[in-house]
């Protein structure tokens, strides 16, 4: 047999390992600079610094008397002129006014409203005093002429025929008598709350009463002239600088005696009523002036409180076509809020006690308060919009 031969197979080394400890510290180096570089931007970004300045203030009020014409180019006033539009007119109307009322009573007719209805294809015209029946038989008249439009409504008021309580009803339905039966159908009216007023108690007119009238009577009137001229008015830019009765010229007249019991009565006034009107801006700018003007404001700038702006209406002259309104405003003296004084490039980098010693050298400020966010921000940091200067009872703050 032959000779078996082993084969011998020599060993192969393994592969060297590659340094991993290098990577590893590289890794971490890398991750140490990202860090670094986010809490550097985490700092720029959220870095913040408010400085809030309190000013050495002093208050300062100004009164003075401003003219207010419709042609200020031709006025010959010596004090402040500004333009706008003073009237004035001449009024007679009567009012109705109740007494204090008494221990009697008596009987009055009582009123009502209603909704007359036309379901004809035609107006139908209705005349005061015009009979209206109630469901129960109780009759009530039109109080106004009125005119019911086609296929319509109208509301109108009503009063009982015969006084008494027997008028005060509950809520019903009307037919009017005068109509033909076919019209009636046609024509009718509804109430929809009940009539009142079938017994009043009476009191005895007196002076207090004629007196407490007559000041509401002024007050309704003087309202009621400036609604419809500021209805009248095209310009949306005028305010209304008051109203006033002229005292010259008022007459006042009732139509019962004092001492005599009633319920009611009937106030007649004759009057001279005058309105002016002008731009509130208008007034507020001469006021801002005079204020700046003040001789206690002399080398100083001036914060003017707007809010504090006051005017009343002291005299009308109707045939000047003028009038002279009291104005008060009120400021403060500071520093020009509006200029940047500041540098902020210089502020980088101060602590708080940097920046309360930096703004002790300015007479204008009192105080100065420092606040930093987030709370590890130590110092102004270096962007300048993340700089912020206020300044207390500066009203953009």
């Amino acid at each position: 047999m032959p000779k078996k031969i082993k084969s011998f197979v020599e060993p192969v080394a393994p592969p060297e390992e590659e340094p991993k400890n290098s990577y590893k510290y590289m890794a971490v180096a890398f991750v140490a600079v990202v860090v670094l570089l986010l809490v550097g931007i985490a700092y720029l970004v959220l870095a913040k610094a408010t400085i809030t300045l309190v000013p050495a203030e002093e208050p300062l009020t100004k009164e003075f008397y401003l003219t207010i014409a419709e042609s200020p180019e031709n006025s010959t006033s010596t004090t402040p002129i500004i333009g706008g539009q003073v009237l004035s007119e001449k009024i007679t109307a009567s009012e109705e006014y109740q007494v204090k009322e008494g221990s009697k009573t008596m009987e009055a007719q009582a009123t009502g409203k209603v909704t007359i209805y036309n379901r004809r294809n035609l107006d139908q015209t209705l005349v005061a005093t015009t009979r209206l029946l109630s469901r129960d038989g109780m009759l009530f008249r039109l109080k106004d002429k009125v005119i019911v439009p086609a296929n319509g409504s109208v509301e109108t008021y009503i009063y009982a025929d015969k006084a008494g309580k027997a008028g005060e009803i509950e809520a019903t339905t009307f037919t009017i008598p005068g109509l033909s039966a076919e019209l009636q159908k046609l024509i009718f009216a509804e109430s929809l709350e009940p009539t009142q007023g079938g017994e009043k108690k009476i009191g005895v007119l007196t002076q207090a009463d004629v007196d407490q009238a007559i000041e509401q009577f002024k007050k309704k009137q003087l309202q009621d002239l400036v609604t419809k001229t500021l209805a009248q008015i095209t310009s949306g830019n005028l305010s209304l600088v008051g109203a006033k009765i002229e005292t010259d010229g008022q007459k006042f007249t009732t139509d019962k005696d004092l001492g005599e019991e009633v319920s009611s009565f009937k106030l007649t006034g004759e009057m001279t009523i005058g309105a002016v009107f002008a731009e509130e801006e208008k007034i507020l700018q001469a006021a801002s002036e005079e204020l700046q003007n003040t001789s206690a404001s002399q080398g100083t700038e001036i914060n003017v409180n707007q809010e504090s702006l006051q005017y009343e209406l002291e005299a009308i002259e109707p045939g000047k076509k003028e009038a002279t309104a009291k104005i008060q405003i009120s400021g403060l003296t500071n520093f020009d809020p509006t200029k940047n004084i500041f540098d902020k490039n210089i502020l980088v980098g101060f602590t708080k006690s940097d920046l309360q010693l930096y703004f002790s050298q300015f007479k204008a400020i009192k105080d100065v308060g420092v606040e930093f966010s987030p709370f590890w921000v130590k110092k102004v940091p270096i962007l300048k919009n993340h700089i912020e200067i206020k300044i207390q009872g500066n009203d953009n703050d």
